[in-house]
């Protein structure tokens, strides 16, 4: 049977916490990795070989992402690229991935024994930002909680401490309280919780391409009454239905009418932000005059230069990039593969969006009017943007995951992934 073990962080470390906040607050963050510009030749090839590595796990378990219900993957970077997944334990189906992986990757694939599984670290997370009202109450706020599942631990931020001089007993017992490891042979306090304090965090969703464009894609702009600019993510259908895609906080649900740019384009169909945390919404499109398709508004001017031909997940360490009306084509390195957070300032709660942070350093990954950016790496849609928050030294941003529409729209709601116009 399980045993049931709780985190402890002494005040004196606490302390320490607090005292090296901005600068040391993202150590483990590799700011020079992220200085780097990242070629679109470069994201495509290292797409190759994960589609390959997801397509695999797919054959064999059914679905990519039942992965998570044995152990963690990621990128390392330490020696060019190479795709680790970590199984807690091993049996004749992790053998098999064993093989056939090493058959196909060669050198691009790396296998490691890991503490825990990505579904535990999941547990975690939940448990912690689900009672994050016990830890705020008492003097404990909690901007963001992630997973980062190549270091195997989940990434507490605080950006408020109503007292400094908070005592060690208050600490441990509002976090024990939240942070019920349910893992056998725990070995440290700090083995799967990473404590980061740093004030200047702030999240945000945003709100702010701008053309009427008879052929939907991703990238371009979309306005409501009420809410302001957004931006599209992919197109979509069910049964004869074609919808247009963004970010759930960008709609209602209320069958209101939605414009691209100044025109019409369709009505607000569906968005499960608000109940269940799940920031990607339908727009349903009834413009007989607009065609969906499968190309993204990337770097042009005038219209679009790229497009997706196939959907995945995401990976820890990988890159991606994103294009929206308001910063337009920026990339980013994925760091937290499950974050979920409170909008600073209207206390809306999104849940399950990875987290990237800019690369490259020349700007914001994203600003408001970016939400529902397309956010893909090579041809393959992972993505819809769902906001971004910045502090002294980093900017980032969060992005739904495109792999979990079919549990929220149905197993019969269908990406479209044609270059042919329907």
């Amino acid at each position: 049977m399980n045993k049931v073990f709780y985190v402890f962080l002494s005040v004196f470390s606490f302390t320490i916490l607090i005292l090296f906040t901005n600068q040391q607050a993202h150590a483990e963050v590799d700011s020079k990795e992220l200085e780097k510009e990242i070629s679109q030749e470069q994201i495509s090839a290292e797409m190759d070989d994960i589609m390959i590595m997801q397509n695999e796990v797919a054959n064999i378990l059914g679905n990519y992402e039942e992965i998570q219900k044995y152990g963690t993957v990621h990128i390392d970077r330490t020696n060019g690229f190479k795709i680790v997944i970590g199984f807690k334990n091993e049996d004749s189906t992790t053998s098999e991935i064993k093989n056939i992986l090493s058959e196909k990757l060669k050198d691009k694939i790396k296998f490691v024994v890991t503490d825990t599984t990505y579904n535990e670290l999941m547990q975690i997370k939940d448990n912690i930002f689900d009672n994050r009202a016990n830890l705020e109450s008492n003097g404990l706020h909690i901007s963001s909680v992630g997973v980062d599942e190549e270091n195997n631990k989940v990434n507490v931020i605080l950006d408020e401490v109503d007292n400094l001089a908070i005592s060690s007993q208050l600490f441990v017992d509002n976090f024990a309280k939240s942070a019920q490891l349910f893992v056998e042979d725990y070995e440290g306090s700090e083995k799967f919780l990473n404590i980061i304090f740093d004030p200047e965090a702030k999240n945000y969703n945003e709100f702010s391409r701008e053309d009427n464009h008879p052929i939907l894609g991703g990238g371009i702009g979309i306005q409501r009454t009420g809410i302001g600019s957004c931006s599209t993510a992919f197109t979509a259908t069910k049964g004869s239905t074609k919808f247009l895609v963004t970010a759930g906080h960008c709609l209602e649900g209320d069958g209101s009418i939605v414009r691209q740019w100044s025109s019409n384009v369709g009505t607000d169909h569906i968005s499960y932000h608000k109940s269940r945390g799940f920031d990607i919404g339908l727009i349903n499109v009834t413009n007989s005059g607009r065609k969906i398709s499968n190309f993204i508004f990337a770097n042009a001017n005038t219209n679009y230069d790229a497009k997706y031909t196939n959907s995945g997940s995401f990976l820890m360490n990988q890159y991606v990039c994103k294009s929206g009306i308001k910063t337009e084509y920026t990339c980013g390195q994925v760091q937290e593969t499950s974050t979920s957070y409170t909008d600073k300032d209207t206390k809306i709660i999104t849940k399950d969006v990875v987290k990237i942070y800019a690369t490259g350093n020349t700007k914001d990954y994203s600003q408001g009017g970016d939400s529902g950016s397309t956010t893909w790496a090579g041809e393959v849609l992972l993505g819809v943007h769902s906001g971004g928050g910045d502090s002294s030294t980093l900017s980032w941003g969060f992005a739904a995951k495109t792999s979990k529409v079919a549990e929220h729209f149905g197993s019969d709601f269908t990406i479209y992934k044609s270059s042919n116009p329907l």
